[in-house]
């Protein structure tokens, strides 16, 4: 491209990176480089006010003991630690065995094995410390619709008009990532034969920081202890059924609940919406081009099980 071709509007006060996506792992990413002095602008097309809403996303994050020591780095975890939940235990079952795997922090000497957060806590956590950094800019309800490469720079135009030139877009926009098919990039990819049902319930009794994964046959069912005498339900079910359950009224599917989660913890009660995800494995072909790369589920997503997506 001739450089004498710059738009009139274009947008020389973008900074050195260009994130595309709010989610976790963009706004990690964010606080990491603004916390270095790197200019950086977000930019995401959901309102911020959806974006921290608790029915916007009902999903909880395992973080693990060294992911916690990142965050606490990069100066993000004081503003959500008080919120989180230690794993102290975890239990791991098959069936009706009544065996099972148990590991332990104390077994090993260490603090917390990790922690359980709602992902709107962290969400909600990471914007207030990007709102706090001078280098960082947030642009919500605003999407990238193309980008285009030029001698020492790329840039970026937004569905506003706007034109962001920066040194490197990071497209961290999901597993389905517009920014990667723009891109042009291939995936390998598959749709495992199971819906994801997420959920948070209320329990009489306390959970002692003990994590549950309990492998049945249409598929893990985990119980991740929350704050408050709560715990997040990650429900693998079949593809086949899942409609089914999630179709039935608030008694119903919490007597299903039961009959999975048992009554080790006593009366059980659902705690806010219920949610579903599909379940698949994708993996880009290539992680960069020049001045572009992805990030998170734009990259590489898996199946939730051990929950170590936002961890990798």
């Amino acid at each position: 491209m001739d450089m004498r071709a710059i738009p009139k509007n274009c947008n020389f006060d973008s900074g050195d990176i260009l994130i595309v996506g709010g989610g976790l792992t963009g706004l990690v990413l964010a606080n990491a480089l603004g916390v270095a002095g790197v200019r950086v602008t977000v930019i995401d097309p959901i309102p911020k006010a959806q974006f921290l809403s608790s029915k916007f996303d009902g999903r909880t994050t395992a973080i693990s003991a060294g992911s916690r020591l990142a965050l606490e780095v990069i100066g993000a975890w004081k503003n959500m630690e008080n919120q989180a939940s230690e794993i102290l235990e975890i239990r791991v079952s098959d069936g009706d065995s009544p065996l099972f795997l148990h590991f332990g922090h104390t077994d090993i000497n260490a603090g917390p094995l990790g922690f359980i957060l709602e992902n709107r806590i962290i969400r909600s956590s990471l914007i207030k410390c990007l709102e706090k950094l001078p280098t960082v800019k947030l642009r919500f309800e605003d999407r990238v619709k193309s980008i285009e490469r030029h001698i020492g720079f790329i840039s970026a135009t937004t569905d506003n008009g706007a034109v962001h030139q920066v040194r490197l877009v990071v497209a961290a926009d999901g597993r389905n990532s517009p920014l990667r098919q723009m891109e042009e990039i291939p995936v390998k990819q598959w749709r495992y034969p199971q819906i994801g049902i997420v959920c948070t319930v209320r329990h009489e009794k306390t959970h002692n920081g003990v994590a549950q994964e309990h492998f049945l046959p249409p598929g893990p069912f985990a119980i991740l202890p929350m704050t408050e005498r709560r715990s997040s339900i990650v429900w693998t079910e079949s593809e086949k059924l899942a409609p089914a359950i999630l179709s039935l009224s608030t008694d119903d599917f919490t007597q299903e609940l039961k009959m999975r989660f048992g009554n080790y913890l006593g009366e059980l009660k659902l705690a806010g919406p219920i949610f579903s995800y599909p379940l698949g494995l994708l993996h880009a072909d290539k992680y960069t081009k020049p001045r572009f790369a992805l990030l998170g589920d734009a990259a590489h997503a898996i199946h939730p099980i051990a929950g170590q997506g936002l961890n990798l």
